[in-house]
């Protein structure tokens, strides 16, 4: 987190700041779809997992294609953790239905995947090897991305996540400011009918974007402004969100904002070790993201203590009205933190997850892979760092 200066900024302070072209808040704004999708053409491919058909979640999203006047097809063969090959499905659906415009509703999956697509279809040299950082020369075709989950917070995110299953089962990723969607319309009804047990997991998810972004030593003012405010919207509506769904319209635009605000952060911002250490639970036991997130969280922070006293502090302050000195206002957003995952039912260890001890040097090797995540930590990890990290909440 950026220094706490009460008479300026400091003049080292310097960054750069990038989002989509355009984003749209609000609940009831997926009716507006159309109205954004036809001023890049006339047909639209709808990107979207099979689930969201049947529960009608796409209805008023293709309703308002059609009244625009829009030729509409849809593909739904998006898959959670999706692959390689299924972005590559989605060109050939793209190309088959000559689409202008690609409209991806979902989590983060499904919008992975319609970036993807976009990315390829403008680029087409990269259609066999699409995965780096910084190398896609043109901008994808115009997309709409509208999120149904409060939490990937890729509708505001230049990276493409998935699964190349080309001779594996690694997850790689396209990530330039060129594979940015067009048009971001967060429609916080959309994730109305969530269930308990993905609102809770995605919403932890939000946190640790936020947290993990303002204790980088990439962080900046605007990104520490959003994602403190992120952490802010968690703390005071993931439990809401969790336990009352649609009864609790309020809460659920607090996890829609925050996800899309910690995103920003963290894309503007930087990236810390939680995701890193996540990555071998996550991959191992099938655990879905969020609950490896959960399961790791804690003890992470406690790991970057020494190096985030300051900020930890302010965060105590900031969330929950700690006084006193530095060090026992960070003790308590350490603990706040520690309450918010268990009040939401998120307190398991990695055991429960089918871990055990003999796992740990294949899930710290795992761990310090993944050096996007870990090269703007405050601290550095080691392999025995990440192992001493996974044991502690074993």
């Amino acid at each position: 987190m950026t220094p706490d200066t009460h008479s300026g900024v400091p003049s080292t302070v310097s960054f750069d700041f990038q989002a989509p072209e355009h984003i749209q808040f609000g609940r009831g704004t997926a009716t507006e779809t159309g109205a954004y999708a036809s001023t890049y053409g006339e047909r639209a491919l709808l990107v979207t997992d099979p689930q969201l058909v049947e529960l009608g979640v796409i209805d008023p999203v293709v309703e308002s294609l059609a009244d625009a006047g829009l030729d509409v097809e849809l593909f739904d063969g998006v898959e959670p953790d999706p692959t390689l090959s299924v972005i590559r499905d989605g060109v050939a659906a793209a190309r088959e239905a000559e689409a202008d415009v690609l409209v991806g509703v979902g989590g983060g999956s499904s919008m992975d995947v319609a970036k993807g697509a976009a990315v390829i279809l403008a680029n087409p040299d990269l259609e066999a090897e699409p995965f780096g950082r910084g190398h896609v020369p043109e901008p994808g075709i115009p997309t709409v991305l509208l999120p149904t989950t409060a939490g990937s917070g890729a509708e505001v995110s230049p990276a493409v996540v998935v699964i190349d299953d080309r001779d594996g089962h690694e997850k790689k990723g396209i990530i330039d400011p060129n594979a940015f969607g067009t048009v971001a319309v967060v429609d916080p009804s959309l994730s109305d009918a969530l269930p308990p047990e993905i609102t809770r997991a995605t919403g932890i998810d939000v946190f640790a974007h936020a947290v993990g972004s303002v204790i980088s030593t990439t962080s900046n003012p605007v990104a520490d402004a959003l994602c403190t405010r992120a952490m802010e919207l968690v703390e005071g509506s993931l439990r809401a969100a969790t336990f009352h769904g649609a009864d609790a319209p309020t809460a659920r635009n607090a996890m829609a904002l925050a996800a899309m605000t910690a995103m920003l952060g963290r894309v503007n911002g930087g990236k810390a070790a939680i995701h890193a250490v996540a990555y071998g639970v996550q991959s191992i036991y099938d655990v879905p993201h969020g609950e490896a997130i959960a399961a790791v969280l804690p003890a992470v922070l406690e790991y970057n203590l020494p190096a985030a006293v300051p900020t930890y502090a302010t965060l105590g302050t900031r969330l929950y009205g700690a006084e006193g000195d530095a060090r026992s206002r960070a003790e308590t957003f350490l603990e706040g933190v520690r309450r918010l995952r268990s009040d939401v039912g998120l307190d398991a260890r990695l055991r429960e997850f089918g871990a055990t001890e003999d796992d740990l040097d294949e899930l710290a090797a795992m761990a310090i892979t993944s050096k996007r995540h870990l090269e703007a930590n405050p601290r550095s990890v080691s392999a025995d760092d990440a192992r001493a990290i996974l044991e502690s909440v074993l």
